[in-house]
């Protein structure tokens, strides 16, 4: 009986991922909340606008049991804009900026502001209240309406030692006692055209292109009268016999 030959099939498996590659796929189950305490102050009224204020790590930052920051880190918040409160009963604000942690392997962490803009934030009952006294007094006595119309709002005030928080823009993730920044991808642009996987139906049929183009212009040619048709010897009529 002779031998009978067998066909194997080897099924090729996928290579490993890498260990940097898939710790980044594995979210951090941590808060990304870091609290900074101001040495400087800022104010709706005082500060400037492109002023550096200085403040520091008030907390310690520990990933996986590795200190990549210790408390008292320096950190620099940038003000964008800055606008004192005026009559009207308009607010003060200021727009800040954190500029990148530095950490302690020489990597540096954006950080995101979870409001750029500081100021006095009020609730609807104090609004509602503010409202229903300003009625009542404009009732009572008429001549309050004049100061409401010239009273100024409030101005944010930050003292030296006021904690002020912000979050990590990148995650982290350690790998073999090293640490490791995924930042996002970057936000899409509304504005851009999306890539069509398949070709539109154009909105008109296009023109034959074996078929001329009309040209216009002052070199454009002139149409002529068809000549007329030459007259034809017609049968006369023949009267019946």
């Amino acid at each position: 009986m002779p031998a009978r030959r067998v066909r194997a099939i080897v099924i090729a498996t996928p290579p490993p991922a890498r260990p940097i590659a898939a710790a980044l796929a594995t979210p951090r189950a941590i808060s990304k909340s870091l609290f900074f305490t101001l040495d400087d102050p800022l104010s709706s009224v005082t500060s400037q606008r492109g002023e550096v204020v200085l403040a520091h790590l008030t907390a310690p930052l520990v990933v996986d049991g590795i200190t990549l920051a210790p408390a008292g880190s320096p950190e620099r918040i940038k003000v964008l804009n800055v606008r004192a409160a005026s009559s009207g009963d308009v607010y003060g604000y200021v727009d800040i900026f954190f500029e990148p942690l530095a950490l302690a392997n020489g990597l540096r962490l954006p950080l995101i502001a979870p409001s750029s803009r500081l100021t006095v934030h009020t609730t609807i009952g104090h609004e509602s209240t503010v409202g229903v006294e300003d009625t009542v007094a404009n009732i009572l006595f008429p001549p309050h309406v004049l100061y409401e119309v010239f009273r100024r709002g409030r101005n944010i005030e930050l003292g030296k030692g006021t904690q002020i928080r912000a979050e990590e823009g990148a995650r982290i993730t350690i790998v073999a006692g090293k640490a490791f920044i995924a930042t996002p991808p970057p936000l899409p642009v509304l504005s851009a055209t999306p890539a069509a996987a398949f070709t539109p139906i154009p909105l008109m049929t296009p023109a034959h292109p074996r078929l001329p183009q009309s040209r216009s212009g002052p070199h454009a040619p002139t149409p002529t009268p068809s000549p007329s048709p030459s007259p034809t010897a017609t049968a006369s009529p023949t009267s019946p016999a």
